[in-house]
């Protein structure tokens, strides 16, 4: 029964994520709508380009420590403390570092009078998010969720609400980045409020050494996939333009936040796998249902869209935003198909196989970088989205590595349910709204009347959040 206790615990934790996920999407969605409809695809490819260096100096100055403190299963005080130690010495030297490297992201995308003090101008905001992170992560691993939503969901609307206000009063790109500090700056204080951590500077090698072992191998994969988050900014921008570069990021901001409830079984997955024990049979049916969720909150909200984009895209961003609409669906199905695998990644990081899921982003890189170079010359926007499918090819890697861990996984509903997606969201640009939506809801129809496995699913989260035991829930508290 310890792991169905578990399961309730982690599924009443997940409402509060997904509340804060729902709320924090809308009010990003529509701060990024109006944004991009009052600056323009230009001025919109620059915020992506200083946005997307950000994310991916976050993603990597933070060493995976804040991933540490979630699964080590006996974290002390004191190695916290260390952790936070090494972000107010090293940490800070790194964003110094980034500040002087700036200039040459401006000169390399060839637009350095802008890039670069924008740029500039949010490296501060990379150390706020290191110590926020922290205390998320200690938040985490207590299962504190409602803590969490509360913190981010305040955060980034306090994002939307400052971007917005400025962007009216005519402050151009800088409303963004004035509204990311106000949110991380919020984190980071209200992280310490609820979670709060004595602040020393000096080091203690007995605690601050296995962290940073652990944090060698996560951060090398972690930094191999943010490289991705690179290509649009330094590849894109330099082969086909700014206006590329805001299409481009407004169709994957648009993917992003239609399957916002993604990321929430990733971090669910990151507290709940690591109390597996490595236990083989019980991960892969935890693994093989929750590709099933993660393609249940993905596939059906970007078909919708996908139906309705033809109306929706001039309408919320205007006609010089309709680029948008054709590349959207193959956008969509590369998340669709990047989501069903998040939790093989994830698993794999639990025991200790890093070296397996570098490899699968390395591969993903190279294949993404290299067809990119080759195709986005001649094809522009349209070489990109090529790029992007071809790079699908990697996750066979990654289903190999993890079923020479834990053994064959079961594909057959998150199969299908990707398949049943296709249709709609391939076929709805280019079919009249009414007609789009027929396909829609015949693709779907057909796919739960022919799968009566999928039917069970928004019962066995009922079960979850209510207390009770589904027959899935059963079947795992048994292993």
């Amino acid at each position: 029964m310890q792991i169905l206790e578990l399961q309730k615990k982690v599924f009443k934790g997940g409402i509060y994520l997904v509340i804060r996920q729902l709320v924090g999407a809308v009010m990003a969605l529509v701060g990024a709508l109006v944004i991009a409809h009052i600056l323009g695809p230009e001025e919109f490819g620059i915020v992506a380009i200083a946005m997307s260096v950000f994310y991916f100096t976050t993603a990597t100055s933070k060493l995976g420590l804040n991933i540490y403190v979630i699964r080590q299963p006996d974290l002390q005080e004191k190695e916290a403390e260390q952790i936070l130690a090494f972000y107010n010495t090293v940490g800070v030297a790194f964003c110094i570092l980034v500040w002087f490297a700036a200039p040459l992201v401006g000169l390399w995308t060839g637009h350095a009078h802008i890039v670069t003090p924008v740029v500039q101008c949010l490296v501060p905001i990379v150390w706020l998010d290191m110590v926020g992170g922290l205390y998320i992560g200690l938040l985490e691993r207590k299962l504190r969720f409602a803590e969490v939503g509360s913190i981010e969901m305040l955060a980034q609307i306090t994002n939307t609400i400052l971007s917005l206000s400025l962007v009216f009063l005519n402050y151009s790109y800088w409303g963004p980045v004035a509204g990311l500090a106000a949110q991380f700056l919020i984190q980071a204080v209200l992280g310490a409020f609820y979670q709060p951590i004595r602040w020393r500077m000096r080091w203690q090698w007995d605690s601050l050494l296995p962290a940073l072992r652990f944090s060698l191998g996560y951060t090398g994969c972690s930094w191999l996939w943010s490289f991705k988050s690179l290509t649009i900014p330094l590849l894109v921008s330099r082969l086909a333009g700014l206006e590329a570069v805001g299409i481009l990021t407004m169709a994957n901001r648009l993917t992003a936040q239609l399957g916002t409830l993604w990321p929430v079984v990733e971090r669910l997955s990151l507290s709940g796998l690591a109390k597996l024990n490595h236990e083989p049979e019980l991960t892969r049916q935890v693994i093989s249902r929750g590709m099933v969720y993660q393609g249940l909150v993905v596939g059906p909200f970007q078909a919708l869209f996908s139906c309705l984009s033809l109306w929706a895209i001039p309408l919320l961003l205007g006609k010089a935003w309709t680029p948008s609409i054709q590349i959207f669906p193959f956008i969509a199905f590369v998340w669709l198909v990047f989501a069903v695998f998040t939790l093989h990644a994830s698993a794999l990081f639990v025991v200790g196989r890093n070296d397996e899921v570098a490899k699968a982003y390395l591969w993903h890189l190279g294949l993404l970088w290299l067809s990119t170079l080759l195709l986005v010359p001649s094809y522009g926007i349209w070489g990109y989205a090529a790029a992007e499918m071809i790079a699908l090819l990697s996750y066979f890697s990654l289903h190999r590595s993890l079923v020479n861990q834990f053994g064959t996984l079961d594909y057959g509903d998150s199969f299908w349910l990707v398949a049943a997606t296709v249709p709609p969201l391939m076929l709805g640009p280019s079919l009249p709204m009414a007609l789009g939506l027929g396909v829609f809801l015949l693709s779907y129809g057909l796919l739960f009347l022919l799968r009566p496995g999928l039917r069970k699913v928004p019962t066995e989260l009922y079960s979850a959040w209510r207390g009770s035991s589904s027959p899935q829930l059963e079947t795992l508290s048994t292993q």
